[in-house]
């Protein structure tokens, strides 16, 4: 902050003061615990707000970052499916990391937003346990 807006902040709050002082010594308590209680209510709306905003764009950013992480596993599986690294264990093995990075994303977002989403299932399939306890 430069030095005539800290000059600013600090008139404001001697002002406020003042103003509140000259009113219980004019008027008496009651409209001095009035005016305090209508500085400090505007003082709550305006924290209450800034929360709010900063929750919006944290949310918005979450978003992002998931969007961003899908396409790079979508491009990843691609490449993957390719002939020529096809069954490569290192791109399996990024391509298992992402999916859990995007479920961890979407733990996340569903634990501090008030959102549902489906998570990213393996495409790997599940060894059927059946089949071989018959044999």
């Amino acid at each position: 902050m430069n030095f005539l807006s800290q000059i600013n902040k600090y008139v404001l709050y001697v002002s406020l003061i003042l103003n509140g002082l000259l009113l219980i010594y004019i008027a008496g308590p009651v409209p001095f615990f009035l005016y305090l209680s209508l500085v400090i209510n505007v003082i709550l709306v305006w924290y209450a707000s800034m929360c709010l905003l900063k929750i919006n764009d944290l949310e918005e950013d979450m978003i992002g970052m998931l969007k961003q992480n899908e396409e790079f596993l979508d491009n990843l599986e691609s490449v993957h499916s390719l002939e020529m690294y096809y069954g490569d264990e290192h791109l399996q093995g990024l391509i298992d990391n992402s999916r859990e990075l995007v479920n961890d994303f979407i733990e996340i977002q569903e634990k501090y937003f008030d959102v549902e989403v489906v998570d990213l299932e393996d495409d790997e399939p599940e060894e059927d346990t059946t089949e071989a306890s018959e044999e």
